[in-house]
Parts: structure tokens; C-alpha cells; sequence
């Protein structure tokens, strides 16, 4: 007589429809590429006004807070360094803006690099028939040019940002133009900019996001390096978080130096704090993404500090 087969079991594997992730010390360093941009700029502006290096940290450091971005592009002439040249800001424009315009741009081109395999990783999940959207808490005038400069914008069916800056008063007339004709935005994905109040861990962008794109959040993976803002908000609105644990691997050296020139508000936009809780899901790559889709796990080992990456020169 036939034995009669035995039932099979099959635990349930997630439809998913979608992967928001963060995008600073997410998708690329953040903390490796500002810090020696604001270095240069700094040294430009030492030697161009001849002013010593504390007082100009300090005034753009002011106008950092109030912007709440280290990129925000016009801190120069909105310090109180321009005060004394006021009456005539092309000749500033030109002797110190763009010098320290240009410096920060060379080393940008040198240190803003992602991760490596997110691109790959990126197009793999597109490939799957996924949505991408990224959720930030940057301004959108800073992450929209970094997705610009990376390319990495046509990977987004939309980038979520708070909102962006205006132009001052004080602006070299070629950069007016070009904002106005809409040089400096992406024409490659939809940016949407959220109030200022939903600065993750506020629910409300994430939130947004569902709604936009019609998803349950059974239907959505999150992806982001801080525990408190990217796992809270995830938390929230009930979608499986993934912790890039990768993205909080800072050196002492490098926080150190970012103190000095970042301010506060921003670094703690932008910055997991040094031995901050931990994700029970973490990863140690953005590769490890897809692993995930197809039900892999992985654990936080049980270790009493995390490593950290050398400093960078």
C-alpha cells in the first residue's frame, strides 16, 4: 500500500513592490566626500581674504546651521566675511567665491563616490520590476546635484527631499540663468520636496511615499544607516527595515575633523551617532540587498564595538 505523500509547508515570501532607502552613508560615504570639500573651500578662502582659519569656520558654520546643509552653495557671500566687500560683489565674486567654488568642486570630483556595487545593485532591483525611491533628509537643491553627479538619478522612480534653498540676492548672474533654466535639476526622476516638519523620524514623508505609489507596507522594503531615524521611521509606518550598518563605519579622525567644520544640526542629519543602538537586520553592504529580497537574514553579531574604517587624508 502507498504511503500517502506528506504535506509541504512553504513559509510565505513577501510580495515585494518596492526599496526606499536613505541616501547619505547609504548609497555613498557622505562623511568622506564633505569633509575635504570644506577643507579646500576653507584653504581657498584663507588665501584669498587672508583671514585666519577660525573666523572663517565660524561664519560658515552660522550660515550652515540656519540653511541646515554644509552644501549649501552660497554660504560664502551670505557670511559675515563679505560684510567688509559689500559694495562691490562681482570683484568678491570673482577674487573669492569662485576660487573657493572651484576647490570644492575638485575635490568633490575626487572623494564623492558610491559604495561600491550600488550601482549594480541598483539596476538589479529596477530589473526585478521593483520601484526605487529614495527618502532624504537633505535639502533638495544638495541631493538632487550629488544623484546629478554620481548618475544615479536615472536609477529613481522618485527622490523625496526636505525643501530646497533659494538664491540670495548676491549670485553670479551665469548660476541665476542656469537655476532658471533649469540646468541644476534632474531630468531624469521626479524630485517631490517634503515640509521641513518630516525630517525623519517623523512618519510623515514615508507615509507620502505609500500614498504616492499605492503600496501597502508589507509591499515595501526600507533601506537607511540610522537606527534612530531611518529604522524609527521604518518602524512606524510598519515596513521591514534593513540597517546599512556599513554606512555608520566613521573614523575617529574623520568625525574629529567634521566637527570642526560641520555644524551640529547638520552633522546629526547626516551622521549615526557613534555607538548608537543596534538594528536586529543589518547589513554589511548594499550588495547584500537582493539576499534579502529572496528571504535571507542576517543578525547583528553580538560583538561590544563595531570597527572602524581608517581615516582618509
Amino acid at each position: 500500500m502507498a504511503l500517502a505523500p506528506l504535506p509541504r509547508y512553504h513559509a510565505r515570501v513577501p510580495s515585494w513592490k518596492a526599496v526606499v532607502t536613505d541616501l547619505d552613508n547609504t548609497l555613498y560615504p557622505w562623511v568622506d566626500y564633505i569633509v575635504p570639500c570644506l577643507e579646500a573651500m576653507v584653504a581657498s578662502l584663507e588665501a584669498t581674504t587672508g583671514l585666519p582659519r577660525i573666523r572663517i569656520v565660524q561664519s560658515l558654520k552660522a550660515v550652515y546651521d540656519k540653511h541646515g546643509s554644509n552644501e549649501y552653495p552660497f554660504a560664502i557671500q551670505q557670511s559675515d566675511i563679505f560684510k567688509p566687500y559689500e559694495r562691490d560683489f562681482d570683484s568678491f565674486s570673482k577674487l573669492v567665491v569662485d576660487p573657493a567654488r572651484r576647490a570644492f568642486s575638485s575635490a568633490r570630483e575626487r572623494w564623492l563616490r558610491p559604495f561600491p556595487g550600488v550601482v549594480d545593485t541598483l539596476a538589479e532591483i529596477r530589473r526585478r520590476g521593483l520601484s526605487v525611491i529614495a527618502l532624504t533628509d537633505a535639502p533638495r537643491n544638495a541631493a538632487e546635484l550629488r544623484l546629478k553627479w554620481l548618475d544615479l538619478d536615472a536609477h529613481f522612480d522618485a527622490v523625496y527631499t526636505l525643501p530646497g534653498y533659494v538664491l540670495p540676492q548676491n549670485v553670479d548672474p551665469e548660476i541665476r540663468r542656469r537655476h532658471e533654466a533649469g540646468h541644476y535639476f534632474s531630468k531624469k526622476t521626479r524630485v517631490i520636496e517634503l515640509p521641513r516638519r518630516a525630517e525623519k523620524p517623523n512618519p510623515t514623508g514615508l507615509r507620502r511615499i505609500l500614498r504616492d505609489f499605492k503600496l501597502e507596507p508589507s509591499e515595501v522594503l526600507y533601506v537607511g544607516d540610522s537606527v534612530k531615524k531611518d529604522m524609527g521611521v521604518a518602524k512606524a509606518c510598519g515596513l521591514l527595515g534593513v540597517w546599512a550598518e556599513y554606512g555608520t563605519y566613521v573614523s575617529r579622525e574623520y568625525r574629529e575633523r567634521l566637527a570642526i567644520i560641520s555644524a551640529n544640526t547638520v552633522t546629526r542629519r547626516h551622521v549615526s551617532e557613534d555607538g548608537s543602538a543596534r538594528w536586529p537586520l543589518a547589513i554589511s553592504s548594499f550588495v547584500q540587498l537582493p539576499q534579502i529580497l529572496d528571504g535571507a537574514r542576517w543578525t547583528v553579531p553580538d560583538r561590544p564595538a563595531r570597527s572602524r574604517r581608517p581615516g582618509r587624508a
